[in-house]
C-alpha cells in the first residue's frame, strides 16, 4: 500500500507545480483536513476541498509564484507519507524566498484525508514515531 501512496503524492506535487489545483483537489478526500497551524505566516486549519482551495487561493494572492520541491518522499506504515520539501516563493517585488517544512499525509484509498504541516523534519518524524 505504501508505494501507491508515494506515487500519489508525487503526482499531486507535479500537479501543484504545474498550477493544476483542480487535480490537486482530486487527490484529496472531500472531507480532508489540512492542519497548517504550525506555520509562521498563515497558521490555520483548513477543512474539506473548499478549505484546501482557500489555502492555495491565499498563497496565490501573496506570491507571484511558488514551487514545491520534494526533498524526500518517505512511506510510513500503510497509510502515511512524510514529505520534507522546499517552498520556493517569488514575491510581487521579484524577491525569492525559500522555506522548508515537512508535511505528513494520511491517505485512504488513494486520497489524502489529513495533511499536517511541521516546521522541521525532526518534528514530523517524531509525530509519526520515527527518528532521524
Amino acid at each position: 500500500m505504501s508505494e501507491p501512496n508515494v506515487e500519489t503524492i508525487k503526482r499531486a506535487y507535479a500537479a501543484l507545480n504545474s498550477g493544476d489545483i483542480p487535480t490537486v483537489l482530486g487527490f484529496c478526500d472531500p472531507e480532508v483536513e489540512f492542519d497548517n497551524s504550525n506555520a509562521v505566516f498563515d497558521a490555520s486549519v483548513y477543512h474539506g476541498r473548499k478549505g484546501v482551495r482557500e489555502f492555495f487561493s491565499e498563497q496565490a494572492g501573496m506570491w507571484e509564484s511558488q514551487r514545491w520541491e520534494l526533498e524526500e518522499v518517505i512511506p510510513v506504515g500503510n497509510d502515511q507519507v512524510l514529505v520534507p520539501h522546499r517552498i520556493v516563493s517569488v514575491g510581487r517585488d521579484g524577491v525569492e524566498t525559500i522555506a522548508r517544512n515537512t508535511n505528513v499525509y494520511t491517505l485512504e484509498e488513494g486520497k489524502a484525508t489529513r495533511i499536517k504541516s511541521y516546521q522541521t523534519r525532526a518534528d514530523a518524524l517524531e509525530a509519526v514515531g520515527l527518528t532521524e
